[in-house]
């Protein structure tokens, strides 16, 4: 790396998180390393794991002097959030990108987004890009991050702009294909502690200020890994999002229509909380009402607080609806939306 070349570079801050994740570490460390991009920081967290990613990290660490590193061990497990706020609070990039230790960034995603983002108006506070998905053994996946879990049946092409309807439709966004402008943290702040899953909500509250990009270069390998917190946690996942979108509804100022895409997630959110009985579903019913009513929210509810499941609500809401028409059939009532 040229000092020259270092000069004509904003400052970029990756930062890694670490949490068992011993096994795949340098595989992520060297793709940071094969960026090649000339004014780097890199700011590594590990939050108390149990195996030795500690000593794998530090003995890269040792042969890598070239590279800028803050190596942040915490003494006990803070959580997702709490271990990026500390990394961030540290880092002194213009640009943030960060990564998980078992995802991978490919070759030139550093220099080819900051490029970008340095010739964009300063209303851009983000750029993301599709990802590639891997297994546990890193052989590609025949599905995108984009493609998989259905998150493409929401749009007919990659979000940008204003891009907070969308978001409240989808998460869509592969955090570890985003660089991110440190003046997003000024304006929004770090990542909520209270939350048990990070970027949803950070993701929302940027757009409310700034404009995203979408580029079509892919820039990472996301890996799905079994043992992955939120794959692990599916009903706390529900119940988190479900808080998010409270949050979001409770704090107001959103436009008119963007109020109305939040009130449809947290609906659907709340009935997939009951349908899985997660801890807080009749509190999610609860609210789900309050913001946006529709018979199938009061039905569920009352279900929920009669002890009744989701199997309950499926037989009753086609009670009330009647037999199905066959195809062709004049129709004289009209189900009410659920």
């Amino acid at each position: 790396m040229q000092s020259a070349d270092k000069k004509e570079w904003p400052l970029v801050s990756a930062i890694v998180l670490s949490y068992n994740q011993a096994r795949f570490a340098v595989e992520c460390l060297e793709s940071i390393k094969a960026q090649d991009y000339p004014n780097l920081e890199l700011i590594i967290n590990d939050d108390a794991s149990k195996d030795n990613s500690v000593a794998v990290i530090e003995e890269w660490l040792a042969k890598k002097p070239q590279i800028p590193s803050l190596f942040i061990k915490s003494k006990t497990n803070l959580g997702i959030c709490r271990s990026l706020n500390n990394a961030y609070r540290a880092a002194k990039g213009k640009y943030m990108s960060g990564i998980a230790a078992d995802d991978m960034w490919l070759p030139n995603k550093l220099r080819h987004q900051a490029g970008l983002m340095e010739s964009l108006p300063a209303k851009v506070g983000l750029v993301y890009s599709d990802a590639m998905q891997m297994d546990e053994q890193g052989n590609d996946l025949p599905l995108k991050f984009y493609e998989d879990a259905g998150r493409n049946r929401f749009f007919s092409k990659m979000p940008q702009g204003d891009v907070q309807i969308e978001l409240w439709q989808a998460n869509f966004i592969a955090p570890m294909t985003t660089l991110i402008r440190r003046e997003c943290f000024d304006k929004v702040g770090l990542y909520d502690e209270n939350l048990f899953a990070e970027d949803w909500d950070m993701w929302l509250r940027i757009s409310r200020h700034y404009e995203f990009v979408f580029s079509p270069q892919l820039s990472a390998r996301y890996r799905i890994v079994g043992t992955s917190a939120t794959r692990n946690n599916f009903g706390r996942l529900m119940d988190d999002m479900c808080k998010t979108c409270i949050k979001h509804l409770k704090a107001g100022g959103l436009p008119a229509p963007v109020r109305r895409a939040a009130g449809v997630k947290l609906h659907s959110l709340a009935a997939a909380s009951f349908a899985y009985k997660s801890p807080r579903h009749k509190q999610n019913l609860t609210q789900a009402m309050k913001y946006r009513p529709t018979g199938g929210a009061a039905l569920r509810l009352a279900l929920a607080w009669s002890g009744l499941s989701g199997s309950d609500f499926e037989r009753f809401r086609s009670a009330l609806r009647g037999p199905r028409l066959e195809p062709g059939a004049p129709q004289t009532l009209k189900g009410k939306e659920s």
